[in-house]
Order: structure tokens, then C-alpha cells, then sequence
């Protein structure tokens, strides 16, 4: 099965992109959503396939404006703005033009824009100078998009911990440590606890193969079946398969693996909308190297992690929740319930995570932001 190639694909979301355009603004119009003051905005220029890296802030920065900061969400994608229109009561502004952008920012005083990604369209916003750029990114991982040069042209860079400001020193070269600012992970704070269950809740979420070999963590094509299938014939477990939204965009024979997947095992497909919140329901997750990972060791839920490639995540958890050839998937999974989260991987969450205390991770976020002036 063949992709359809990247160019082919680029010129078709544009146009799909300019017919949504005319309603999208109408939309925004008739909801009073436009943005018309902002202390602080979240930049993004990328369609909805990348939407899931802005959606898992949303949440944040919606806690944050309703604590008086004022926020707004800035789009380059009418479908992205349609979305955000669906997802959240957050105001924003929708525009093709830097320019216009800048001059509306700068109209409002903005004093920081915060980015979720490292998309090349992020490096046009950032030649606006007075407003503080701080980059977010998405996630916690040891992948290594997350040791970017690309790091140097922002004024701030929030990671969740020491091992994250470690990771950016050893890797790039003549880094400012200084532009780092540690503060947990904020969209885990509004998590609920979940209800009680009679059965082992299991989470397989794997990642995305990547759109390198060097970015390659994915456990799908490999154990992604026998994973499932383990799982789903023991019936002292309730399975959620959660595949990362991008899989496939990458790889034909991903894109068929996890089709295959998603119809064999229709009935374990993750109805939770949030990835927080499936961790949160999980006894146990099955994670590869990727933010779920991360998410779950900051959450102390049990995980067992995929993958071969060393990392301080994989040297520092035992060997029983490596997940290795995933034989006996079943029984090491109910142990790993049993047993509980184990010291060392309570360890790692100290050194992954600033703080995971409730509410501590947004206020360090939000006092950061609050901190710069208007432009």
C-alpha cells in the first residue's frame, strides 16, 4: 500500500484548508470567539493532523484564563481554528498572514507566545520581536526530537524536569542552560481519579514509527499483536488500545498494521478522550518510548515499557517491566498489578518530573507567564 506522496498530500490539505475558510470565520463571528485581548497565546500553524500536540494544553491554559490570565489561541489552519472552536470557549485568532498576526499581538500587548511543536512555521512567528517566545512542546521523552538545536531561538524553553534540562545539556551543543525553566507537566493537574473495577485495567498506547528511522519507537508492527491478543483472551482484564493519532502517516506498512488492529480489536479501542485521563484509569500501561511513558512514570501508574534502545527510563526501571519479547504478557502484567508501582520507578519519577503534586506544575506555567510585561 502506497502513501500518498508528501507534496500530493500538502497541495489537498491547503485546499481543504481554504474551503473551510469562509465558514470557519463566519463561526467565529457569530460566537463572539475573536480574540481580542492576550497576555499570552499558544501559536499554531499546523493542520489537525497535528492538532493533538495544542489540544493537550488546552485544558491548561483554559485552568490558567480562568485564573485572570488572559489567553488566546492563535491558528494558521482554518480546520485547526474549527476545531479549536469545538474543543474549548478559549478566544483566537485565525490568519494566513504574520503580518496581521504581529500587528494584532503587538495591538493587545502580548507579552509571550508559547509553541507546542517544532514546526518550521513556528521560526516566521519568532521573528516578532517583544514578546517573550517560550516553547512547551507537547510531551516528555527521550526521543530524540526532543534534543533539538531548534532550542536556541526561543527565549524560554519549559521542560518538565532535571532529567529533561541533563538530556538538552549533554546533547546540544553551546546551549544556554539558562533559557530552561522546570515545571512538571501542567496538563496532568486537572486529571479525575478513577472509579473502582473488579478487573486488571490494562493501556497499550505505542507510539508512531516516526518520519525517520531515528524516530522509530514504535511497538506496533512488531508486538502490537501479540500484545492484544494476550490481553484480550483473559477475561480477568478490561483492555484499552490506544495507538498514537499519527500512525501510519509515515509508513504504508504501519498505516496497514494498525488498520488491522483497530478493526480485529474494535471492542479494546480507548473511548477516553483525554491521555492523562486513560493513564489515570489504568492499573497497568504498556507504553514504548514516547510522552504516555513519561506521563505514566509522573503519575505512578505500573508500566511496562517497549522498546530496545537504551535510555535513563529503560536503564532505570527492572527488568520486569521491560516488556522484551512480550512473552507472558498476561501473567507479568498481573504481577506488575499486583505489586504495584516499584521503588526505582518512583525514583525516576523525581528525577523526570519537577513537581507532581496537584496544581503545582500549572501555578509554575502560570507564574512564569505572568511574569512577562507588555509589548
Amino acid at each position: 500500500m502506497a502513501l500518498i506522496p508528501a507534496p500530493v498530500a500538502q497541495i489537498a490539505q491547503k485546499a481543504q484548508s481554504k474551503l473551510a475558510e469562509k465558514s470557519v470565520r463566519a463561526q467565529i463571528a457569530s460566537s463572539s470567539r475573536e480574540l481580542e485581548q492576550a497576555d499570552t497565546v499558544l501559536f499554531f500553524a499546523e493542520g489537525p493532523g497535528q492538532f493533538y500536540q495544542l489540544e493537550v494544553w488546552m485544558e491548561t491554559f483554559t485552568r490558567l484564563a480562568e485564573s485572570g490570565l488572559k489567553v488566546g489561541v492563535v491558528l494558521m489552519d482554518a480546520r485547526s481554528a474549527r476545531r479549536v472552536l469545538e474543543t474549548t470557549e478559549l478566544p483566537l485568532l485565525f490568519s494566513h498572514s504574520i503580518e496581521r498576526i504581529e500587528t494584532r499581538l503587538r495591538a493587545m500587548g502580548t507579552g509571550s507566545i508559547c509553541y507546542v511543536n517544532n514546526s518550521q512555521r513556528n521560526f516566521t512567528m519568532l521573528r516578532f520581536n517583544g514578546p517573550a517566545h517560550v516553547h512547551l512542546n507537547h510531551g516528555e521523552s527521550e526521543k530524540v526530537s526532543m534534543v533539538s538545536h531548534q532550542l536556541k531561538a526561543y527565549d524560554y524553553a519549559c521542560v518538565a524536569g532535571p532529567a529533561a534540562v541533563d538530556r538538552i545539556k549533554e546533547s546540544v551543543t553551546r546551549f544556554d542552560g539558562s533559557t530552561l525553566v522546570q515545571i512538571g507537566r501542567p496538563q496532568l493537574d486537572g486529571l479525575k481519579p478513577a472509579e473502582l473495577n473488579s478487573k486488571i485495567r490494562v493501556l497499550y498506547a505505542p507510539t508512531w514509527e516516526g518520519d525517520s528511522a531515528a524516530m522509530d519507537y514504535s511497538s506496533l508492527l512488531d508486538y502490537g499483536e501479540r500484545i492484544l491478543a494476550q490481553l484480550a483472551a483473559d477475561e480477568n482484564f478490561e483492555v484499552h488500545f490506544r495507538p498514537h493519532p499519527k500512525t501510519g502517516d509515515a509508513s504504508a506498512a504501519a498505516k496497514k498494521a494498525v488498520s488491522a488492529l483497530k478493526s480485529n480489536y474494535s471492542h479494546l479501542l480507548d473511548p477516553i478522550h483525554d491521555p492523562g485521563q486513560s493513564l489515570v484509569w489504568a492499573d497497568v500501561a504498556i507504553c514504548d518510548t514516547s510522552a504516555m511513558a513519561y506521563d505514566a512514570i509522573a503519575l505512578n501508574v505500573p508500566l511496562i515499557l517497549a522498546g530496545e534502545r537504551e535510555s535513563k527510563l529503560r536503564g532505570g526501571l527492572p527488568s520486569a517491566q521491560l516488556l522484551g519479547h512480550a512473552n507472558g504478557i498476561a501473567d507479568r502484567v498481573t504481577q506488575l498489578a499486583s505489586s504495584g508501582v516499584s521503588g526505582r520507578q518512583k525514583q525516576l519519577s523525581q528525577y523526570f518530573f519537577a513537581t507532581t503534586a496537584p496544581g503545582a506544575a500549572t501555578q509554575k506555567l502560570g507564574d512564569l507567564l505572568r511574569s512577562f510585561p507588555p509589548v
